[in-house]
């Protein structure tokens, strides 16, 4: 048997005396039971200082999570967070390769998103980029289909 086994089972026991002892003193007079209760309470610290090893590393991980992801967000998220920003900013600077970039990732991940067909097409009639402006208003016409079947 290895150790962890061992502690375990030694903090399952120590608990059971506990509450064994608890419960006798319930019974007992208020002084009588003095030394029971004070038993009990140290087989319970026991009990925890047993399982400290087990618990005590995942209990700080709990409780530290959600403030270590204010200083060090992981990259847990299902998508990212809807931002127009760079992409707007391209398509005001007329950078339109990086703006149709950036609004096809907007549209990968939220493409639900009616603006972003809308601003890409209104950036291809600007920069009068025939194609573009056709395969957006394509995909939006598809879009709005598929959401009428549904």
């Amino acid at each position: 048997m290895n150790w962890q086994k061992a502690r375990r089972i030694l903090a399952g026991l120590a608990l059971l005396a506990s509450v064994w002892l608890m419960s006798a003193a319930l019974k007992m007079g208020w002084l009588s039971a003095a030394l029971l209760v004070i038993g009990s309470m140290l087989l319970l610290v026991t009990t925890v200082l047993l399982l400290a090893p087990d618990t005590a590393f995942k209990l700080a991980e709990w409780i530290a999570k959600p403030f270590a992801e204010l200083f060090f967000p992981s990259d847990e998220f299902e998508k990212p967070p809807l931002s127009y920003l760079l992409a707007r900013r391209y398509s005001r600077e007329r950078k339109v390769d990086a703006a149709v970039q950036e609004y096809e990732k907007i549209l990968f991940y939220y493409p639900e998103e009616r603006d972003a067909y809308l601003e890409v097409i209104e950036l291809a009639q600007r920069v009068k980029d025939e194609e573009l402006r056709e395969r957006f208003e394509g995909m939006l016409r598809e879009r709005d289909g598929a959401a009428i079947r549904e």
